[in-house]
């Protein structure tokens, strides 16, 4: 077992990253379409959530119009002038895990000759800076121990909130939230499972359900039907207490969601994919890294039990 500011990856778990992390075919985003491959208009690629987790869409420039799908075979069947050129169009338009060589290198450690062979061979010199995007035959060339260093630093990055690690704080909610005791400070072996759904499994009772929520990507629509069913109302208070939902809004779109624990603690899932888990949080820190949505015209507003 690892731990990544105080979350726990299990072995378990981290065979699913890997086997998850890159994809044995890859997906290369053009800004104009070129003539040597086939190429789809980017709306209309319908990407699954663990292709999403691989290559970030959300960060990869609103340039890039055109997605090829390519087999690692393909790809190593072109030019090796060609093969640069559409790894440094990768890279300009920031698709995916995008690596500075040297920062790589002291994350893997001790590399063998043949993985550094590799490296030099595929890396893209960008303004004097090596930099490399992963591909799955470069992937499957790793062992284990290098995919391992690299996959909890990548963990390292998406967290950006140590959790709480005292142990008597983790004790005392254990006792008061016995349906997320297995769930705080620890990664899931999932992509999709997003904070709504974790809100949602700490107002559960029944394992069933809390089992959909561990595997799905719970929707605003979902999401304000179970806080209902549940008797959860919105209220105008400036006051949180134990047990609230806290909701930040923003032009009818919901951005997050947390849970408050007791003694100034919350339950929150910072984004949707396996790089993101279920933490043990001081309610502070939430407030303060999502005050920006407050700060940008939107709302935090407050759901709390109906005792009525």
């Amino acid at each position: 077992m690892y731990k990544v500011k105080h979350n726990k990856i299990t072995k378990e778990v981290l065979k699913e990253l890997d086997q998850k992390f890159v994809p044995d075919v890859d997906y290369f985003y053009f800004e104009d379409r070129p003539n040597f491959v086939l190429v789809n208009e980017r709306e209309t690629v319908d990407l699954s959530l663990d292709l999403k987790t691989s290559y970030l869409p959300w960060n990869i420039s609103a340039k890039a119009r055109y997605i090829a799908i390519v087999s690692n075979e393909e790809f190593l069947s072109w030019e090796e002038e060609l093969q640069k050129a559409v790894l440094i169009e990768q890279i300009r338009l920031n698709r995916g895990y995008i690596f500075e060589l040297d920062e790589l290198r002291k994350v893997i450690g001790d590399i063998p000759v043949e993985v550094q062979n590799a490296l030099d061979t595929f890396s893209i010199n960008i303004d004097g800076m090596k930099m490399i995007t992963l591909q799955g035959f470069l992937w499957e060339n790793f062992l284990t121990e290098i995919r391992t260093n690299i996959l909890l630093y990548v963990a390292n990055m998406f967290v950006d909130m140590d959790s709480i690690s005292d142990v008597s704080y983790l004790n005392a909610l254990k006792r008061e939230y016995p349906s997320i005791v297995s769930l705080l400070n620890t990664f899931g072996s999932k992509n999709g499972p997003n904070c709504l759904g974790a809100e949602l499994i700490a107002l559960q009772k029944d394992e069933d359900t809390i089992t959909s929520y561990l595997n799905k990507w719970v929707l605003p629509a979902e999401f304000y039907k179970e806080l209902k069913n549940k008797d959860y109302v919105r209220i105008e208070t400036d006051s949180i207490q134990s047990n609230d939902v806290l909701i930040w809004e923003k032009d009818h779109n919901t951005f997050h969601s947390c849970f408050v624990l007791s003694n100034g603690l919350v339950f929150n899932k910072q984004g949707q994919t396996m790089f993101n888990p279920y933490q043990c949080l001081p309610l502070e820190d939430v407030l303060n890294n999502w005050n920006w949505v407050e700060a940008s015209g939107g709302h935090l507003v407050i759901y709390r039990k109906n005792e009525v």
